[in-house]
C-alpha cells in the first residue's frame, strides 16, 4: 500500500506522536521477570556446579544463555520502562537493571549514562560512545571494537571524556557506576582464586561472548553505515532468525524513533506507525510486513547497510 500518497492518512508529526503515545507508560513486567529470572538461574547454576550436581560444561552453556539475556532488562530500566515512568517506582529501574547485569560485571548507572548519549548522538563519531563498534567495517570488527572501546585508551573514551567535561550529571553517573565496576573487579579476582575454572567458564567467558553478541546485534547491524538524525540513523534488517532470538533488534528502528515505547510493545507500535516510518524515510521501513505477530521470523525483504 502506498501510505505516503494516501491522502486519507494524516502523516503530520503531531499525528505520529499522538499514535505513539498510546503505546507508552506501562510497567514492562516482562523485563522485570527476565532480569530477575536470568540472574536467579545464573546464581543457581553456580550452586549446582560447585556442588557437582551438574557438569561444568552444562553450567557454561546455561551461564552463556543468561549472560546474553542480561543486558536487555537493564536497557529497559535505562529508559524507565520497568517503572512505567512512575516516580515512586523508579527504584525498579535501578535495582532490577543493576541485578540483571551482574553476570556481565557491569554498572547499570554507567551503562545508562553512555546509552543515553548514544541516543542523543547516534552515529556521530565525535559524540556517540557506541560509534566505533556500531560503525565497524564488519561484524568481526564490531566484536573486536566492542571489547576494547571502553578500555582506558579505547576509542570510545574520547567522546566519553568530552561528555564528562561538558555534562556534570554524566560525570557523576560514571563515577557512581565506577564503584560497582570496582566491586565486580575484586569479586571476580576473589572468585578466580577460589574457583579458577568455574569463574572462567561461568562468568568471564560468558560475559565476553555476550558483550561481543551485543556489539553486533545491538549496534553494528542496526546502525552501521548510516548517517545521523532520528529517522535516518537506524535500519530494519533481517537474518531470517526468529526475532526474539536477536532480542528483536531487527526492529530496533522503533526504539530509536520512540525510546519510551516498551520493547515488548514495539511490534504493535510498528504496525500502527508504519505509514509514518515510510513517510519519514526510515531505512527498510517499506519492507516491513503489515502484521508482526508476537514471535515469528520477522522477514524483511532486504538487509540495508546504507553503503
Amino acid at each position: 500500500m502506498d501510505y505516503v500518497n494516501d491522502n486519507s492518512i494524516d502523516l503530520s508529526i503531531e499525528a505520529e506522536r499522538e499514535v505513539a503515545r498510546t503505546f507508552m507508560g506501562r510497567i514492562e513486567w516482562e523485563m522485570i521477570l527476565i532480569g530477575l529470572g536470568q540472574f536467579t538461574i545464573w546464581v543457581v547454576t553456580w550452586v549446582l556446579v560447585l556442588n557437582a550436581i551438574i557438569p561444568l560444561f552444562v553450567g557454561f552453556l546455561i551461564a552463556l544463555f543468561t549472560a546474553c539475556n542480561a543486558y536487555l532488562p537493564s536497557h529497559a530500566g535505562q529508559h524507565g520502562h520497568l517503572s512505567g515512568g512512575r516516580k515512586n517506582l523508579q527504584w525498579l529501574d535501578f535495582w532490577v537493571g543493576q541485578i540483571s547485569v551482574i553476570p556481565l560485571a557491569q554498572s547499570h548507572d554507567a551503562l545508562k549514562a553512555t546509552h543515553l548519549k548514544h541516543h542523543a548522538h547516534t552515529n556521530d563519531p565525535d559524540n556517540d560512545p557506541d560509534f566505533f563498534h556500531g560503525n565497524a567495517n564488519s561484524w568481526l570488527g564490531a566484536v573486536r571494537n566492542v571489547n576494547v572501546s571502553y578500555n582506558d585508551d579505547g576509542p570510545a573514551m574520547k567522546s566519553i571524556g568530552k561528555h564528562m567535561e561538558e555534562d556534570p550529571k554524566f560525570k557523576a553517573a560514571l563515577e557512581k557506576g565506577g564503584a560497582w565496576t570496582l566491586l565486580f573487579y575484586f569479586v571476580q579476582i576473589f572468585m578466580a582464586i577460589l574457583y579458577p575454572l568455574e569463574t572462567l567458564l561461568l562468568w568471564w567467558i560468558p560475559k565476553r561472548v555476550a558483550t561481543s553478541y551485543l556489539g553486533v546485534v545491538f549496534s553494528y547491524l542496526p546502525h552501521s553505515g548510516l548517517g545521523s538524525g532520528r529517522y535516518k540513523d537506524t535500519r530494519f534488517w533481517t537474518n531470517k532468525i526468529p526475532r526474539f532470538l536477536n532480542h528483536s533488534m531487527q526492529i530496533h528502528s522503533m526504539h530509536h524513533m520512540y525510546p519510551r515505547i516498551c520493547h515488548y510493545d514495539e511490534a504493535k507500535a510498528i504496525q500502527a506507525l508504519k505509514p509514518y516510518m515510510i513517510a519519514r524515510g526510515i531505512p527498510g521501513a517499506e519492507h516491513i510486513p503489515d502484521k508482526l505477530r508476537w514471535n515469528p521470523v520477522t522477514y524483511i525483504k532486504e538487509v540495508y547497510y546504507g553503503r
